[in-house]
């Protein structure tokens, strides 16, 4: 397939999308922060580190979060056969315990606690992310030792710069479609992982939101029912400026989509989501098979969010005329709202 697509590298940043290499020696610049440590700016950052694995047999993923004043690290594995959930969260004064380096392609996103840890690492030059997760709870132990690859024929990040309210900006590079090898064990139960089945998404986010967010996000990796690799990053709900994270990757090529509609009933969202856009390109249909979620309220900051995991089934097409059809295509859908 020919690798070229719907999104154009500005000449001049401040704002805009563009596909393929961060080439920037971090995202200071771009967001305009000055290396004073102690700057009340440097209390209102939000970054985050996402990776997500999806398999036949288990769905997993871990993030690490830093925003200047608290931070956080979780795991969880969905055990799609026997439908068990296994989770792992931490919140905690970032004294010494979290790192995150600030460019998307190279450095380390951590978490070292006394008993737990979460070690996610980037190599641009090596073309591989590792995820190192050890959490333990006595009957709830969950552990990952991964390598996250690039697919054969490669694959091409979409890198996002995003003008927020008040003048400030957010930065976001989104994959969804890499491959992923290694094992996981969800309390002594291991799943060795092979790439020909394995799928992983990636999130790496660094700006300035508002206060109060509020979002539904969507992503998924696999095979189309023609045996086309597809990935997808849908969200709604956080970018007030017109320019939109919504893509679709196929066969590594990422496509730009429309605005998502979410409709799901957040009072039973066991139940199915349908994911749709405007033009009805995306005509998806989300089934759950677990579900996370969490309301912590820790006075300075909020955050409640339902996190189903399961498949998804329908179309996709993309403006210039491809379609695929999806029968059982894995991943998550989320209803979130932090204040932060």
């Amino acid at each position: 397939m020919n690798k070229t697509n719907q999104w154009d590298k500005p000449s001049a940043i401040p704002h805009g999308a563009w596909s393929g290499e961060f080439n920037h020696p971090d995202t200071r610049g771009l967001l305009n922060l000055q290396d004073d440590c102690l700057s009340f700016k440097r209390f209102r950052e939000k970054r985050w580190c996402y990776m997500g694995i999806i398999h036949p047999d288990i769905i997993f993923g871990c993030a690490v979060i830093h925003l200047g004043y608290i931070a956080s690290a979780f795991a969880f594995g969905f055990d799609r056969q026997q439908k068990k959930m296994i989770q792992h969260s931490q919140v905690f004064v970032p004294l010494g315990q979290v790192r995150y380096d600030q460019n998307p392609e190279t450095g380390v996103c951590s978490y070292k606690g006394l008993w737990n840890r979460l070690i996610l690492t980037h190599d641009k030059n090596k073309g591989k992310k590792k995820i190192h997760a050890r959490f333990y709870r006595p009957g709830r132990s969950l552990s990952a030792d991964l390598d996250v690859i690039e697919p054969d024929g490669g694959i091409s990040p979409m890198n996002f710069l995003m003008l927020m309210k008040d003048n400030r900006s957010a930065f976001t590079t989104k994959i969804a479609g890499l491959k992923a090898r290694g094992q996981i064990t969800l309390h002594k139960k291991c799943f060795d992982l092979a790439s020909e089945n394995t799928f992983a998404v990636f999130d790496w986010t660094h700006g300035f939101y508002p206060r109060k967010t509020s979002w539904n996000w969507a992503c998924g990796a696999g095979f189309a029912d023609d045996g086309t690799r597809v990935g997808f990053n849908f969200s709604s709900g956080v970018y007030e400026n017109g320019l939109l994270e919504n893509t679709v990757w196929i066969n590594g090529t990422p496509f730009k989509t429309g605005d998502i509609i979410f409709t799901y009933d957040p009072s039973n969202p066991e139940n199915s989501w349908q994911i749709k856009t405007k033009d009805d390109l995306i005509n998806l249909k989300f089934k759950p098979e677990g579900i996370r979620r969490a309301n912590d309220n820790l006075g300075i900051i909020k955050s409640r969010f339902i996190q189903p995991c399961g498949s998804f089934e329908g179309s996709i097409q993309t403006m210039g005329k491809i379609i695929l059809h999806l029968s059982c295509v894995g991943g998550v859908v989320e209803e979130h709202f932090a204040k932060w």
